[in-house]
């Protein structure tokens, strides 16, 4: 609507498509999850499972088909079974965490594809007395400030959101000022975020511990 009235408008993110006629800044995904398969893949996680945003959303392709890049690096698959759609909320991380951690074969690492979500499933491992960081490890995107202070700190990939807003208002006063000519595309690069969630698989204890664990209440809004 706003590129058919000749609006002016900055976006913070990207379409699913190649004709981006409009101008904005993004954070690449794709290399964003490529890092979090890479870390993984070094601390020997063969199985992985994945949190993903919802299918409809623009990001989503991206950073799933990050994850598979990375590991498929590695020489680790991500089987699809090991994949399940959640809707960015920390009620939804607990509820597909725990039915990840609940299969026969259970993941060793779980990557969810924002913070609230792996937030969750740090709260779906610690319902079945598990140790995140050492028995599973579960990483997150987005770097939120709950991130750094959780229990434990959580591994995730930064995004600058302050410094994005700012440079998405200095796109549109140029827009404004007609200093610029054409769009402006900026991707910036992620930046990974080792905190106390992520191990080495060689240390978990998860294959002896039963996958009938009765988990307690959920214990997020």
């Amino acid at each position: 609507m706003l590129l058919e009235r000749g609006f002016p408008f900055t976006a913070f993110g990207q379409t699913d498509g190649d004709d981006e006629n409009f101008s904005y800044v993004d954070i690449d995904g794709f290399v964003g999850m490529q890092k979090i398969a890479g870390h993984l893949a070094a601390l020997n996680h063969k199985t992985v499972g994945c949190i993903a945003p919802p299918p409809d959303l623009a990001f989503t392709g991206k950073r799933i088909n990050g994850l598979r890049a990375g590991l498929a690096q590695a020489g680790v698959p991500l089987n699809d079974a090991y994949i399940k759609s959640g809707d960015l909320t920390q009620k939804s991380g607990y509820e597909l965490g725990g039915a990840l951690l609940d299969m026969p074969h259970p993941p060793t690492a779980i990557a969810a594809c924002n913070d609230l979500m792996a937030l969750g499933a740090i709260s779906a491992a610690q319902a079945r007395n598990l140790v995140v960081g050492k028995d599973v490890s579960i990483t997150g995107f987005d770097d939120i400030p709950m991130a750094e202070t959780s229990h434990p700190s959580l591994t995730t990939i930064n995004q600058p959101i302050y410094q994005i807003g700012g440079m998405l208002c200095e796109m549109l006063i140029s827009q404004l000022k007609k200093e610029t000519a054409g769009q402006q595309h900026i991707l910036l690069e992620p930046s990974l975020m080792i905190r106390q969630s992520t191990g080495d698989v060689t240390h978990s204890n998860l294959k002896a511990i039963p996958n009938q664990t009765k988990p307690g209440p959920i214990p997020v809004p």
